[in-house]
């Protein structure tokens, strides 16, 4: 049995953060390639591909009733190891998928909120070239790259 198959209460979340981020990718004109794609001992939660680009997401779901107490911003748990992992796959995905678009990679942030027992997204946010080669070995590792557009 697959991970993923498996419905806790983590994972009904994280289940609703990739619905969310695939809305949204559709939202913005990506078609979405692939959904827990696993390559190389990695996961990606979403491959998508808009005109020239083709992102490769990991969505991060959070309760903003825990925000800043106990965890911080959800994108910020995609550190430098997590990140290693999404490029290896990532490259191992380009290289049997070849295709003549620039690779970025993205994080999208879902943040949720309970109210009378129902959990719903109170907001999300596309952080686009979020991270690449440069800050996943990167030792100081400074959180998310501005920048759009990054190759790996």
């Amino acid at each position: 049995m697959k991970i993923l198959e498996i419905l806790t209460p983590r994972r009904r979340i994280g289940n609703l953060g990739e619905r969310a981020a695939v809305r949204l990718l559709r939202r913005k004109g990506y078609r979405i390639l692939k959904k827990n794609y696993t390559a190389l001992g990695a996961e990606i939660d979403i491959i998508a591909r808009r005109k020239d680009i083709t992102a490769f997401v990991e969505v991060k779901t959070r309760n903003v009733k825990y925000l800043g107490y106990k965890e911080a911003r959800p994108g910020s748990s995609v550190n430098a190891e997590k990140q290693r992992k999404i490029i290896k796959a990532a490259s191992y995905y380009a290289s049997h998928n070849p295709s003549d678009t620039r690779l970025r990679l993205d994080v999208i942030e879902v943040y949720t909120e309970e109210i009378d027992g129902h959990i719903r997204i109170k907001d999300i946010k596309h952080l686009e070239g979020a991270f690449d080669k440069n800050t996943a070995f990167d030792k100081k590792y400074a959180y998310i790259r501005k920048k759009e557009g990054s190759n790996l």
